[in-house]
């Protein structure tokens, strides 16, 4: 073998070296593009997914912020509801006062018309001892002056009191009579 082909061998070979050499570079190149393709394609994936999990999070938060608000408005219902209670529970009371007091009055007046017939009875000439009228008594009104339309006036009177009352009228008194006197 002479100088001269290994001299061709030795160039021919340095020569294939270096296109393998300028082929791997250029293969690298490009195979670091698609690298960084590659990345930047799953670092949008990445995003995307964040994206989209904080769009979830936001609707968590407003259905809490709804319940929240449908609670408070639940408490607060029930918290006007306890005070129409309370109004309600006061109005009662205030009434049934009512009611006691009227019933007081009413059991007054009755008293006083027990005591004015029993006045009347022992001023009245015509009865006896027992409240009965006496068979001698004219059938006209009593000579005290009362006539059958002063006692109208006065029942009319006693009406227009009841009926300004919440309370029904009382029921009507029993005809006084009088046990003998002692």
């Amino acid at each position: 073998m002479d100088t001269t082909t290994l001299i061709w061998i030795i160039v021919g070979v340095v020569i294939v070296l270096a296109i393998v050499v300028v082929a791997l570079l250029l293969t690298a190149r490009g195979r670091r593009e698609r690298r960084r393709e590659h990345q930047h394609d799953r670092a949008e994936k990445m995003r995307e997914d964040a994206r989209e999990t904080e769009l979830q999070a936001r609707q968590h938060e407003a259905e809490a912020a709804r319940a929240r608000a449908d609670a408070a408005a639940a408490a607060a219902a029930a918290e006007d509801a306890k005070a129409r209670a309370a109004e309600a529970s006061m109005e009662a009371e205030r009434r049934a006062g009512r009611v006691d007091d009227h019933r007081a009055e009413a059991e007054d007046l009755r008293q006083q018309h027990a005591e004015a017939m029993r006045k009347a009875d022992d001023v009245d000439p015509y009865v006896d001892g027992t409240g009965a009228r006496n068979a001698a008594a004219p059938s006209a009104a009593p000579h005290t002056g009362e006539t059958a339309g002063d006692r109208d006036t006065v029942l009319e009177g006693a009406e227009r009191r009841r009926a300004n009352t919440d309370e029904r009228p009382p029921t009507p008194p029993e005809r006084h009579e009088h046990t003998e006197r002692t």
